[in-house]
């Protein structure tokens, strides 16, 4: 009750003059998606609370603007705060009604557009109707990519805790780049630009000739020294991160203990669907597409004879390649996987993450050269977030330590730092468009980066696995007791146990699949488009339906079947490998795992979902056509207490 209230007093305070200009409404009911989504909140409740609050906030304000008209203008808030008011008053004259609809969007006029909307006399009834549909459309805007996010955690919840841990870093992470820019942007550069307005009001009143050399660099009316300016500032902020990183790596500070934390924490939340979307990440970011990109962007510079671009743009990417590698012999840094040794043996700096920031920075410098600075914001920061994306693969792949991308990142951000101003001094070519060389570059990576990603993916993929041994013991030791050595649970982070294990099957893949086909038993549909489309539909029998792949250890089952009992249940048997059966010369997979009871219903009345049932079926009931002819018997384990079935 209290997050519901929380969502209609926030929306409603968002509607209020001037009020709302500092309360967020809109993460509130994001965040209300959100709990809806992990099913704390009915998404229904929360959206008619959210569109009522905005109504009635932003009708209030209509009332209030419409009974005191341009007494409202002496009003101490309004006095104190002019710039908005002119702003809202200034967007109404240009759009008028549009301006209550589009205006429930935009943040920094959304709290005065009603107020003003009611001291222009706008008839009540135009207003309320507009108002009322921009109330649903805002709602569903911010209430549905919250719900759609909090089922993926659960669903990712489902899965692995691994997961949801990961979708967290990786949305807290680059949340933080977007933060920081766009501080940087709003906040930061007003700042010197008013720092730099003053120090040439004194430059110029003062005789001195460091200020008389100065002068020209603090001059408001170009723009080409302020940019100057930035980049030298980065250029000193570079070089003093990357040399700071190399004293620690040196010596062997705090941050070498860092490293191997991180290190050992993040092969704690490997998972196998992780592995695949930072091993695609990590392939795209690799060599040969890197040098595909570098190649059409250069194309078309020089098709379009901007050939003093095309220099600066093969020397970023050139120079910076042979840097890395003449880092990596200098200092011959280990890395922490020793696997990936073999293709190179050094990690420090890493070459990924530094290639990626130096290729996707000085392209966003280029676009963003001589254009306002909300459009340099937004090219530095898609790369910036395209560089922290590959960054975060190569840490969490174990082919990189965290303080080889850092030194990465300090050393690109230098090396762009000085080739920015060497070409704002330098070159005095057209403007690139950003259009077509966004075009080029997502086209190489679909037509060039696809391909090169699919062939492969699986080499990499068991390059880049982490090492996870399986035990091996006597088929007679393991029915003895040894059963009770292998895993008791499916785990997740820290060893954290999920739903017990209640079956261990001592036999090979195929026998164990065509004993359990033979019983009755099917393999699910496979997560394809067309099978996943089928959650949208509520009534789609629970046997088409996908099962979800829970993860052991990080690891997807090795063996999954079901058998469907009625339209909505069915039950669902996991296997994975989990040691070997040692039989004379003989080496038997040892598949470990639990049957469960699915249930199918409609979330919401609008798609299917299955939810798991908390008490286990007797293995042995569920099984027993599919273990016929097998040899069987029954344990227990102490410290879980629930029957154990091994088979062999």
């Amino acid at each position: 009750m209290l997050a519901l209230a929380a969502v209609f007093v926030t929306t409603l305070l968002e509607g209020v003059a001037l009020v709302g200009t500092i309360v967020p409404g809109s993460t509130i009911v994001f965040v209300a998606g959100v709990l809806a989504g992990l099913r704390a909140l009915d998404p229904w409740t929360a959206g008619l609370l959210a569109i009522a609050g905005a109504v009635l906030g932003d009708g209030g304000s209509y009332i209030v603007g419409r009974r005191y008209r341009d007494a409202i203008r002496d009003l101490g808030p309004i006095r104190r705060h002019p710039a908005v008011f002119a702003r809202g008053e200034a967007y109404f004259a240009a759009n008028g009604r549009k301006s209550i609809f589009v205006g429930r969007f935009l943040g920094p006029i959304r709290a005065v557009v009603p107020l003003i909307a009611g001291m222009a006399k706008m008839p009540a009834h135009e207003f309320f109707a507009i108002d009322a549909l921009a109330a649903v459309a805002w709602a569903g805007a911010h209430l549905l990519p919250g719900v759609l996010f909090g089922a993926s955690l659960e669903l990712a919840g489902a899965v692995s805790s691994r997961l949801v841990v990961l979708v967290a870093i990786l949305v807290v992470g680059l949340g933080l780049v977007a933060f920081v820019i766009r501080l940087v942007t709003r906040r930061a550069w007003p700042l010197l630009k008013r720092l730099r307005e003053r120090l040439y009001v004194r430059a110029s009143l003062s005789s001195h000739p460091a200020a008389r050399a100065v002068l020209g660099l603090l001059d408001p009316s170009r723009s080409e020294p302020l940019a100057l300016l930035v980049s030298a500032t980065l250029l000193v902020a570079g070089a003093w991160l990357f040399l700071g990183v190399v004293e620690d790596v040196v010596t062997r500070d705090t941050l070498v203990d860092v490293d191997r934390a991180i290190y050992g924490w993040l092969s704690g939340m490997r998972s196998r669907f992780a592995d695949d979307v930072m091993v695609t990440i990590s392939e795209l970011a690799g060599v040969h597409v890197m040098i595909a990109v570098i190649a059409a962007i250069a194309a078309w510079l020089a098709i379009t004879r901007r050939f003093r671009t095309l220099a600066y743009w093969v020397a970023a990417a050139g120079f910076a390649e042979v840097m890395v590698i003449a880092l990596k012999y200098a200092f011959e840094r280990a890395r922490p996987n020793t696997a990936y040794a073999a293709v190179d043996p050094f990690s420090f700096p890493s070459g990924h993450a530094a290639i990626s920031l130096v290729v996707y920075g000085f392209l966003a410098f280029l676009l963003g050269h001589g254009k306002p600075v909300t459009r340099q914001g937004t090219f530095a920061l898609a790369a910036a977030g395209i560089a922290a994306l590959v960054a975060f693969s190569r840490v969490y792949l174990g082919a990189h330590w965290l303080s080889d991308v850092i030194a990465s990142f300090g050393l690109g951000i230098a090396w762009i730092a000085l080739l920015g101003i060497a070409y704002i001094e330098h070159v005095r070519e057209p403007a690139l468009r950003a259009a077509p060389v966004l075009s080029i570059v997502a086209a190489t990576l679909i037509f060039v980066g696809g391909p090169y990603a699919a062939h492969h993916h699986a080499r990499d993929v068991a390059r880049y696995a982490s090492l996870d041994e399986r035990p091996s013991l006597p088929l007679d030791a393991w029915r003895a007791s040894g059963w009770a050595t292998l895993p008791a649970a499916r785990t997740e982070i820290g060893g954290q146990r999920e739903e017990a294990f209640t079956v261990q099957w001592a036999a090979s893949r195929a026998a164990l699949a065509e004993a359990l086909s033979s019983a009755g038993w099917q393999a699910p549909a496979r997560w394809k488009s067309a099978s996943a489309l089928l959650w949208l539909v509520p009534s789609t029998p629970v046997g088409q339906l996908p099962v979800l792949p829970k993860l052991h250890r990080g690891q997807p089952p090795a063996l999954t079947f079901i058998r469907v009992l009625d339209p909505r249940t069915r039950y669902v048997v996991r296997l994975w490998h989990v040691a070997d059966a040692i039989e004379g010369a003989a080496r038997v997979p040892i598949y470990g795992g639990m049957v469960t009871t699915e249930r199918a219903h409609a979330q919401w009345g609008l798609i299917a979902v299955t939810r798991t049932d908390p008490d286990p079926p007797p293995p042995e009931e569920v099984l027993a056509e599919a273990i016929r002819g097998s040899k069987t018997d029954t344990v227990r384990r102490a410290a879980i207490g629930v029957p154990i079935l091994l088979v062999w």
